[in-house]
């Protein structure tokens, strides 16, 4: 039986979970977890008011029960389904892009515009934060669902929205894709969360594992680096009249895989400022407690005084 039943949501980190697999590190820290990838922002979800309601933890549990998301997304489970955070990391850019010929030049051009997102993904919650971090008023932040990333990009090109905001690998596909514009771009925080019950020393071998493999590419990023090109072409080629416009030439040409940043402890800080921007906004209960591996530790070592 696994340790751990992981569905991983970011297409950076399918990576290093396959270089982890292929080089044995999570056997060599001694554990089996199984590992599985969702594209971001493709979920489907019901009607309901919250995350919790639209059964959107739910559908990722049938997935694996431990799952790497934004950190915002962390913060609702652990707030809503009584899950605990084993790990914190940055994933890639986020990215606004508007069409290559619409008057929308920088983040400034979209106060009042429309941005094209899926409801509850981390479109959902993020976009808002960057918004009001540049200044903007509530009323002039407007999202509208449009659903997976591949609908965006359709919805952007065909005028449906004024903008979209999308996570890798449609980050690197927009960017060399002639029909669209980039406007803004920001980091994205990321959590793994788990429903589980993993003990802090498993968390951690899991940690160690996926760190070995962000060091092993790090180390030798031009061989990685075509490996990801291919990986994107992949995920193109799943939706070939979406991503028609996608200089892959170019993007072969140009393209420069990025450092890896390690998984750390979850950064309650990071975490509890996540959770409280979002009780400002509604998003979790006033009294959520939202439990993390130190929390474990904590708890245990005072059980054990």
């Amino acid at each position: 039986m696994a340790d751990l039943n992981v569905a991983h949501e970011y297409f950076t980190w399918r990576l290093v979970q396959e270089v982890a697999e292929e080089n044995s590190y999570f056997e060599a820290e001694g554990i089996d977890p199984d590992l599985s990838y969702f594209a971001p922002g493709t979920q489907d979800f019901d009607d309901g008011d919250n995350a919790f309601e639209s059964d959107w933890w739910d559908d990722l549990d049938e997935q694996g029960g431990t799952h790497g998301v934004c950190e915002w997304n962390a913060v609702d489970a652990a707030a809503e389904t009584d899950r605990e955070i084993i790990g914190s990391y940055s994933e890639w850019d986020r990215v606004i892009f508007a069409r290559a010929d619409s008057d929308i030049e920088d983040i400034e051009d979209v106060r009042g515009r429309s941005i094209g997102i899926n409801e509850y993904a981390t479109s959902f919650y993020s976009l808002p934060e960057i918004l009001e971090g540049n200044g903007f008023d509530e009323e002039e932040i407007v999202l509208e669902h449009v659903g997976s990333a591949e609908e965006r990009f359709e919805a952007v090109k065909e005028g449906e929205v004024d903008a979209i905001g999308v996570l890798e690998p449609y980050v690197t596909l927009g960017r060399y894709d002639d029909e669209l514009s980039e406007v803004y771009v920001g980091p994205c925080r990321a959590a793994i969360t788990t429903k589980e019950d993993v003990d802090p020393e498993t968390a951690a071998k899991f940690r160690t594992a996926l760190n070995r493999a962000v060091e092993e590419i790090n180390d030798d990023l031009e061989v990685y680096r075509d490996r990801y090109v291919d990986m994107l072409e992949e995920a193109a080629d799943e939706n070939l009249d979406t991503f028609e416009d996608v200089d892959f030439d170019r993007l072969r040409e140009e393209f420069e895989l990025r450092n890896f940043l390690p998984v750390r402890e979850p950064d309650s800080k990071r975490v509890e400022r996540t959770a409280e921007w979002m009780r400002e906004h509604g998003f979790v209960e006033e009294d959520a407690e939202i439990e993390t591996t130190e929390d474990v530790i904590e708890a245990q070592s005072e059980s054990a005084d």
